[in-house]
């Protein structure tokens, strides 16, 4: 069974802080392939057309247009008068009139494409990978083996003998460069948040490699196929075979869902248990950013590590993630754990560091390891106990945090976080907060949301939302709102 990953792991909690994505350019490395270069508008490989949605012959010939026409030489007066005039415009985005893209395309009718390949922007393509996120895994690696496969496949249709050999070269280079970030970037996601062993990620790198090679291999398969549908396309025949980005998503659309996720032979874990080990290092790493900055203490750091690993059981239960990967899972909560707790150590030291000498207590700021655990426990034990069911784990989370905090204060009165903030926090943990209290960009974000069927946060209370998380996981798996792996 396949599950939507999108609505599995986040913080229920509060306004924790995102983890960075793919979706900013990394920084190029200091060798390039080629020498034109231009300024050229940064790549969001995921806003482009063919990443998941369908790619007309329209769209092929709009990215043609678009490639020409935001390439600005220094040195060409009327480029970059074109660029300027558009801007003043106000068309950010260098989008062709119709009188424009209709001339241009009768252009490409006649004259064709050559087998060049635009170095630059696949090598700027394949690097926007190296922060993929998780929920965009499978997309991610059949997007960049289609891409690899439909321009390896246009220059050995435009090249021979030792051109051919030196452009496949430059292609190879590129290739393994951007697969080397991808699989670095992904395991590094899962080890600075999981705390997972050198050993481990060394065999999610085996995995890795292994799908995007399968991938890779079922797209040489549909090779001649997709070309012979492309030579079918009319008047835009003489084209489209020599557009790569628009034969990769014909690629794409061919390949066959089952054969494209079955578990290659050298790889261990599957597309759906790397993305679910991805989601859950990516809500780890939101909690870490948090406790970094001190939005977080050691309860909520329970109740919320507590709420993802309750969700990562039942998909263990489900059968949803293999066994290898539930003994990762399983095994990696104490070192992620601990990730978290380091990093809330570091947060309270430093508060102790800028505090007066006169006023420094290490006990008012040392990490109470007990009220985390014991918090942890009493959740997790209750999930147990009742039959996997979130709202009386995290019941049962909430009384025993509302003690052990409590204590706390008690014990240590220099503790200021167990004091008036807390206290304020397992008051209001039911509570529905005031509509009144409001500020008014707070209520035109609450009317978005409620007009996208989405539940406005910030009108529920704290406990509502941590439910109406759990009941959106609980819908995920079930298949209501099932995607692809």
């Amino acid at each position: 069974m396949q599950i939507d990953t999108n609505k599995i792991f986040h913080s229920p909690g509060g306004t924790a802080k995102q983890p960075r994505t793919h979706r900013t350019q990394s920084k190029a490395p200091k060798k390039t392939v080629v020498t034109d270069v231009g300024l050229r508008p940064q790549i969001n490989i995921f806003d482009l057309k063919g990443f998941q949605s369908r790619y007309s012959v329209m769209d092929a010939a709009t990215s043609l247009w678009q490639r020409e026409n935001t390439i600005v030489q220094r040195d060409d007066a009327a480029s970059v008068a074109r660029l300027q005039a558009r801007l003043r415009s106000g068309n950010l985005r260098m989008t062709p009139t119709q009188e424009e893209i209709t001339g241009y395309l009768c252009r490409l009718r006649k004259d064709g494409l050559d087998g060049r390949i635009d170095w630059h922007g696949l090598e700027s393509e394949f690097r926007s990978f190296r922060d993929m996120p998780a929920e965009e895994l499978s997309e991610s690696l059949n997007y960049v083996a289609s891409r690899y496969v439909s321009v390896l496949d246009k220059l050995r249709r435009n090249f021979t003998g030792a051109e051919l050999a030196e452009q496949e070269s430059m292609l190879e280079n590129i290739w393994v460069a951007g697969m080397t970030g991808l699989i670095d970037g992904y395991t590094r996601l899962l080890q600075s948040n999981l705390g997972i062993s050198a050993r481990d990620a060394q065999v999610i790198r085996v995995s890795l490699d292994a799908l995007v090679e399968q991938r890779v291999r079922i797209y040489h398969t549909l090779v001649e196929r997709t070309n012979a549908a492309a030579a079918q396309t009319g008047p835009d025949s003489f084209w489209l075979c020599n557009h790569d980005a628009y034969m990769a998503t014909q690629l794409r659309e061919a390949a066959v869902p089952n054969k494209s996720g079955s578990l290659p032979a050298r790889g261990t874990y599957s597309i759906q248990d790397l993305s679910v080990a991805g989601r859950i290092a990516q809500a780890y790493q939101s909690e870490i950013e948090s406790a970094c900055a001190g939005s977080r203490n050691e309860a909520q750091l329970a109740l919320n590590l507590a709420f993802v690993d309750m969700k990562a059981e039942t998909l263990i239960q489900k059968n949803l993630v293999s066994e290898e990967m539930a003994k990762l899972l399983r095994k990696s909560r104490f070192r992620g754990h601990s990730v978290a707790l380091e990093a809330l150590g570091r947060y309270l030291d430093s508060q102790m560091v800028s505090r007066p000498s006169d006023e420094l207590e290490r006990p008012s700021v040392a990490i109470e390891y007990a009220i985390f655990h014991d918090i942890y426990k009493a959740i997790l034990n209750a999930y147990c106990k009742n039959g996997g069911s979130g709202p009386e784990a995290l019941r049962a989370g909430v009384e025993q945090g509302e003690i052990m905090t409590t204590q706390a204060y008690a014990n240590n009165p220099k503790a200021a976080r167990w004091g008036a903030p807390m206290k304020r926090y397992w008051e209001t943990f039911y509570t529905v907060p005031d509509p009144r209290k409001q500020t008014r960009s707070e209520r035109e974000i609450e009317e978005l949301l409620a007009k996208i069927g989405r539940s406005p946060r910030s009108s529920n209370s704290t406990h509502q939302n941590y439910i109406n998380d759990w009941q959106a996981f609980l819908t995920s798996i079930n298949g209501e709102n099932p995607c692809r792996f």
